[in-house]
């Protein structure tokens, strides 16, 4: 088990928070026209790349397994979502379409079997496929 920390703070500035992992800062902001100063993405599109970047974390450590062979070409994912506002004035994340163009030195078959191992260790996937509509298109 594994356990992470962010620290967030609300800037004085439009909507910028200021998250702290670890070492590492980050801006979190709106786009102009909801309030923000568009300093950063806004925290939609982090849960996106939160997507993509675990996928591509899971797909590596398959690579650097001791016994693999397996040599990455490409491995590009583009993560696309819809939010849903109701009367109440709450949102959410609906849909989460996810087009993955992977190419490896592996045939086709398993090239496929390594697509189907990298979404079964993404954390960030599994945490999510069961709140969020997910839809894949493997290139």
């Amino acid at each position: 088990m594994a356990k992470y920390n962010v620290h967030t703070t609300l800037r004085n500035i439009g909507s910028q928070t200021i998250n702290t992992a670890g070492v590492h800062q980050f801006i979190a902001d709106e786009p102009t026209i909801f309030r923000g100063t568009d300093a950063g993405p806004n925290p939609v599109q982090y849960l996106l790349g939160s997507v993509g970047a675990c996928l591509g974390a899971s797909a590596a450590s398959i690579v650097h397994r001791p016994s693999s062979n397996i040599k990455i070409k490409k491995f590009d994912v583009e993560v696309d979502g819809e939010t849903e506002r109701f009367p109440d004035k709450s949102s959410r994340v609906s849909k989460i379409h996810v087009t993955l163009d992977c190419e490896t030195n592996l045939p086709p078959e398993e090239n496929q079997n390594f697509i189907e191992e990298t979404l079964h260790l993404c954390t960030v996937h599994n945490t999510l496929k069961d709140a969020v509509d997910f839809s894949f298109e493997i290139k």
